[in-house]
């Protein structure tokens, strides 16, 4: 009984801490840190400074104080934009804007703080992308607005990997509903197999483990919030594939309500028939397309609680393309080729069989029960 006992607490101690490490392995590939360090003007660090950072859309707070070297770090922060200030008594107040933390990014939020009233405010709107100081992997992210604007054939976000260099577009069939129905992967990048890149969605995995050849779920583009595709010196926390990370980071809610509703739709009646078709009389191919639905998100409790939500749906009704296809007569399935001007000629032998009619004895009983189906 003592054994029993003494092995379920070690199943439950396994398990609280698997659970422990699969919520920091997702945290980490959905939010971000900010750091740096606090100097005065004549370039000594100041402990003891409070900063603050302060995210656009949901105004959330944190709060941290630099240590002895004047530094301080930040972790787990959503993706968003965020304003950063510093005050300490006897310093004028400094504030930051326009940082933009992306996933798994690290953004360095540095400051100087000149003598003064702590009431004097000095503001720095931070122009353009942020340079990445703390970590030396090569990565690209794809925002929302781009995601949602870029055209992209069959709503497939994975095309949105061909905008970073060394990522060519391989897919040589065009066809919507297939690129959208298929859910292949087929993304090189920097000269890796289609198949060695690592799908996933808000952290997880999002890849057919059987054949790594297809993704599991194709994420709809209004539920996106980044794209995040890393090709080079990541953490070791992504190596499962040799390739590119690709991590689609899914949108939440902020203090503003915003939603969507959308109906995108082919239909064989703004189409034009195929040449030969035509010359055949043969009308076009049935096909009616329609992918639609919703998405909705904002504030539960201004400042402490959002949500979003949406859903999609694609229905497709489609019949294959009419084509001619040659058929052999009653007499050539029989072995009696006579109406064809082309000689037939033994393999055996390699002479005509007379009169281009092979004999029913050269026929094996395989070829005779294909002939009949």
């Amino acid at each position: 009984m003592e054994g029993t006992q003494s092995l379920r607490r070690g199943l439950g101690a396994a398990i609280v801490l698997l659970a422990f490490w699969a919520t920091q392995v997702v945290a980490q590939s959905t939010t971000g840190r900010i750091s740096g360090t606090v100097s005065d003007t004549q370039g000594g660090v100041l402990p003891g400074v409070t900063v603050t950072l302060t995210q656009d859309r949901t105004g959330l707070t944190r709060t941290a104080l630099t240590d002895q070297t004047g530094g301080y770090v930040m972790v787990s922060l959503p993706v968003g934009s965020y304003a950063v200030s510093a005050e300490l008594s006897g310093f004028k107040k400094a504030v930051k804007t326009g940082f933009t933390l992306v996933a798994d990014g690290r953004v360095t939020a540095d400051f100087t703080l000149g003598v003064g009233d702590i009431n004097e405010v000095i503001e720095v709107t931070v122009a353009g992308e942020t340079v990445n100081t703390v970590s030396g992997e090569v990565a690209r992210v794809v925002d929302r607005e781009q995601v949602q604007n870029l055209a992209l054939n069959g709503r497939q976000y994975l095309q949105l990997a061909s905008l970073i260099p060394g990522s060519p577009l391989l897919d040589n069939n065009l066809n919507a509903l297939d690129i959208m129905t298929g859910l292949g992967i087929n993304t090189s990048v920097n000269g890796s197999r289609t198949n060695a890149s690592l799908l996933m969605v808000d952290g997880g995995f999002n890849m057919d483990s059987g054949s790594n050849n297809s993704q599991i779920s194709n994420v709809e583009i209004d539920f996106i919030e980044e794209v995040s595709i890393k090709t080079a010196n990541f953490s070791a926390e992504y190596g499962r594939n040799s390739g590119a990370a690709i991590n689609v980071v899914t949108r939440s809610g902020s203090n503003d309500f915003h939603g969507s509703a959308y109906e995108y739709h082919r239909n064989d009646g703004l189409d034009a028939n195929d040449f030969f078709n035509n010359s055949r009389s043969v009308d076009k191919a049935r096909l009616r397309y329609n992918d639609f639905g919703w998405s909705l998100g904002g504030p539960i409790q201004k400042d402490k609680l959002f949500f979003f939500a949406g859903e999609e749906w694609k229905k497709i009704r489609r019949s294959t393309t009419p084509a001619l296809r040659t058929l052999p007569t009653q007499a050539m399935r029989q072995g009696n080729f006579s109406a064809l001007a082309t000689p037939l000629r033994d393999p055996t032998t390699g002479q005509p069989f007379p009169g281009n009619v092979i004999p029913a004895s050269r026929i094996t009983p395989d070829g005779r029960a294909i002939a009949n189906v």
